[in-house]
C-alpha cells in the first residue's frame, strides 16, 4: 500500500517532468531562427507502478528521452530538391555570362562586325581604286577580328574561372566531409546509451549534409555493421567513400598528365588516386563540370566553326587575285611539312587540302609591263621538296622550271613557302583553282586558324594597295572584291547548307534557347525545393503558437503538481499533530 511519502514522490515528479518539458519549449523558442534547428519535444512516460495486495499504484511520471522531431525522409527529399535546384541555378548563372559574351543589341556584336565587313568589300567594289575604300576593308576586317578573338577569350576566361571554382569547390568538401566525420564521432559517443539522443549534433550535420549536397551528387548511406552496433553513415561521391563513420577520405583537384583543367581524384588510403570527375553529375560541381568540359567547348567549337570558315572562304578569293601593285618577295604564313603531301592536311599541317587544279602568276618587268602570265599546275598527290632528281611530284620543281628567271619558289627553315622575284621582275597571282596559296597563306587577307588568332595579313596592313579587289593589277578591275562582298550571302557552313549568318544566328539560338530551358527547370526545382522546405519546416520547425499553447500546458501542469504537494504538505502535518 502507496504511504503518504510515495504521494509526495509522485507530486515531485511531475514537478521535475513539467519542468524539463518548460525548458524544453523554452530552448525551441529560443532557436526558432537557428537554421537547422528541429524542434524538441520531452517523451513523458508513467513511473513504474506500485505493486500491492490492493492492486497497481502509480508511482508518478518519469522522462523516458527528449527527442528530436526530424523526419529523415523529407530530409532526404530536401537534399535531392536542393542538389537538382543548385545544378540549374549554376547552368543559369553561368549562361547568362556566357549570353553577355554574344550581346547583338544596338548592332554592337559579332553579327554586326561581319555585316560591316562584308559591307566595306561591298563598297571597295565600287571604288577599287579608293585608298579611303581599302582603309575601310583593313579597318572593319581588325574590327572582325577583334570581335571574334575577344569572344574566344571570354569564354576562355569564363572556362578559366569555372576551372579555379572546381578547385575551391573540392578544398570545401573536404572540409564539409572532415566535420561531418568528426559529428559521427561525437554523435556515436553521445549515443552510446539507449536513451541518448545528440539533438543538436544531428541539427549539425543535417545542415553539412544538406550543402554537402547541394555541391555534388552525394549518396547518403546509415546502417550498421551488425546487429549489436549502431548505424555508421558512410558518404559516396562517385562511388568512392569520402565518409565512412568517424574516417574521411580527402579528394584532390590536380592538373595530370597534361591536362588543362583540374581533374577531382579520390585520393585512396594507400595514397593511390582516382579519377573521379566524370562520374560527378549533379550539384554545383556537376553543373561547373558540365559547363566547363562539355558547354564551354561546344561554343567555342562553333565560333571556331565561323572564323575557320571566314579565314577559308576569304583567303581562297582573295589568294586567287591580285592588288594594285604586284609583289617582288612573298612569303606564306602557314608553315607546312614540304615533305607530305599536299592534300594530305593531317600529314602537312595545312588547314586546307590543296587539290588536282592550278595557280596563275602575272610577270611585270621592272617598268611595269607585261611580261605574260604563266599557270602552274597542281596535283593532288604533290608535295614541295623533291625527293630526287627524277621527283616529278615536287611543285617547287615544277614552278621555278616554269618561272625560269623570273622567279623561285623555296621553303624556309621554319616551312614557310616563299617566291621571291627575279632579274628585277615583279609578280602576282590571278587565279588558283587548287587552293594552294590560300594553304599555305600567300596573298592571303586573314592570318591564324581560328577564333583564337584571326587577325589581318600584316602585309596589306602596311601596304592596302595589296588588297586583291581584282584578278588582275587594272586599278579599275573589283571581281574578286564582289567575290568576298558574295561570300555572306554563300551556303559555306555546315555541308553547303547555311551561310555564315545563317550558322551564327543558329548558334545564337542555341545558347538562347538552352538558357530558357534551364531557366524553366530551374524555376520547377525551386518550386519543389521551396514545397519541400516548408513541409520540412512544418513538420521539425518551431510553431511559437504552438509552444505559447505548450508553455502555458506545461505551466498548468506545473502548477498543478505543486499545488498537489501543497496537499501531502497538510497531510502530513495533520498526521503529525496527530501524533502529538
Amino acid at each position: 500500500m502507496p504511504t503518504i511519502f510515495d504521494a509526495l514522490n509522485i507530486g515531485v515528479s511531475g514537478i521535475f517532468v513539467n519542468k524539463a518539458a518548460i525548458n524544453t519549449t523554452g530552448n525551441n523558442v529560443a532557436n526558432v531562427n537557428t537554421p537547422g534547428y528541429s524542434r524538441e519535444r520531452v517523451d513523458i512516460l508513467p513511473s513504474m507502478p506500485m505493486l500491492s495486495y490492493a492492486g497497481v499504484f502509480g508511482t508518478g511520471a518519469e522522462i523516458s528521452q527528449i527527442i528530436s522531431t526530424r523526419d529523415e525522409l523529407i530530409d532526404k527529399r530536401v537534399r535531392t530538391a536542393n542538389q537538382e535546384m543548385s545544378y540549374y541555378n549554376k547552368l543559369n548563372s553561368s549562361l547568362d555570362e556566357i549570353q553577355s559574351v554574344f550581346n547583338e543589341e544596338n548592332g554592337v556584336g559579332l553579327k554586326g562586325a561581319m555585316e560591316q565587313f562584308f559591307n566595306a568589300w561591298h563598297a571597295l567594289s565600287l571604288n577599287p581604286d579608293l585608298e579611303t575604300a581599302r582603309q575601310q576593308v583593313i579597318e572593319k576586317g581588325l574590327t572582325l577580328s577583334k570581335a571574334i578573338k575577344d569572344a574566344n577569350a571570354s569564354l576562355h576566361q569564363i572556362g578559366t574561372n569555372l576551372d579555379n571554382q572546381v578547385s575551391s569547390t573540392i578544398t570545401e568538401i573536404n572540409s564539409l566531409s572532415k566535420r561531418i566525420a568528426q559529428l559521427n564521432y561525437e554523435i556515436k559517443k553521445a549515443e552510446l546509451g539507449d536513451k541518448d539522443h545528440a539533438n543538436t549534433l544531428r541539427d549539425e550535420r543535417s545542415v553539412l549534409l544538406e550543402k554537402l549536397s547541394s555541391i555534388a551528387d552525394v549518396t547518403i548511406l546509415e546502417g550498421a555493421y551488425d546487429e549489436n552496433s549502431k548505424p555508421e553513415m558512410t558518404i559516396l561521391l562517385g562511388g568512392m567513400p569520402i565518409v565512412s563513420g568517424k574516417d574521411y577520405n580527402e579528394l584532390t583537384a590536380e592538373k595530370l598528365n597534361g591536362s588543362e583543367y583540374y581533374r577531382v581524384y579520390f585520393v585512396e588510403p594507400s595514397g593511390s588516386k582516382v579519377d573521379i570527375t566524370s562520374r560527378i553529375k549533379n550539384g554545383s560541381l556537376g553543373a561547373t563540370l558540365n559547363l566547363r568540359d562539355t558547354i564551354i567547348p561546344e561554343y567555342k567549337e562553333k565560333l571556331d566553326n565561323i572564323a575557320k570558315t571566314l579565314i577559308q572562304e576569304v583567303n581562297k578569293v582573295h589568294s586567287s587575285g591580285a592588288g594594285l601593285t604586284p609583289y617582288s618577295q612573298v612569303e606564306g604564313i602557314y608553315q607546312a611539312n614540304p615533305n607530305a603531301t599536299l592534300s594530305l592536311t593531317s600529314a602537312t599541317g595545312l588547314d586546307i587540302a590543296v587539290k588536282t587544279g592550278s595557280f596563275k602568276v602575272k610577270i611585270i618587268d621592272e617598268n611595269g609591263n607585261d611580261v605574260g602570265t604563266f599557270t602552274v599546275p597542281v596535283n593532288s598527290d604533290d608535295h614541295l621538296i623533291a625527293e630526287d632528281a627524277s621527283d616529278e611530284h615536287s611543285l617547287i620543281n615544277r614552278f621555278n622550271n616554269i618561272l625560269q628567271g623570273y622567279a623561285q619558289m623555296s621553303v624556309s627553315g621554319a616551312g614557310n613557302v616563299q617566291i621571291t622575284a627575279l632579274n628585277g621582275y615583279k609578280f602576282a597571282f590571278t587565279y588558283d583553282s587548287s587552293n594552294f596559296l590560300a594553304a599555305v597563306g600567300i596573298n592571303t587577307f586573314f592570318t591564324g586558324h581560328d577564333s583564337g588568332d584571326i587577325d589581318i595579313n600584316r602585309t596589306l596592313r602596311n601596304d592596302p594597295s595589296k588588297i586583291a579587289a581584282g584578278k588582275t593589277l587594272n586599278p579599275g578591275d573589283s571581281s574578286n572584291a564582289e567575290a568576298i562582298a558574295q561570300i555572306q550571302l554563300n551556303k559555306v557552313m555546315v555541308n553547303n547548307t547555311q551561310t555564315i549568318d545563317e550558322y551564327y544566328n543558329a548558334f545564337l539560338g542555341t545558347i538562347g534557347s538552352t538558357k530558357q530551358r534551364f531557366d524553366e527547370v530551374y524555376k520547377a526545382k525551386q518550386a519543389v525545393y521551396q514545397q519541400l522546405k516548408t513541409t520540412q519546416q512544418s513538420l521539425e520547425g518551431v510553431s511559437l503558437d504552438e509552444e505559447a499553447a505548450n508553455l502555458i500546458k506545461f505551466q498548468r501542469a506545473y502548477q498543478a503538481n505543486a499545488k498537489f504537494i501543497s496537499v501531502v504538505d497538510e497531510m502530513t502535518q495533520t498526521l503529525i499533530n496527530m501524533v502529538r
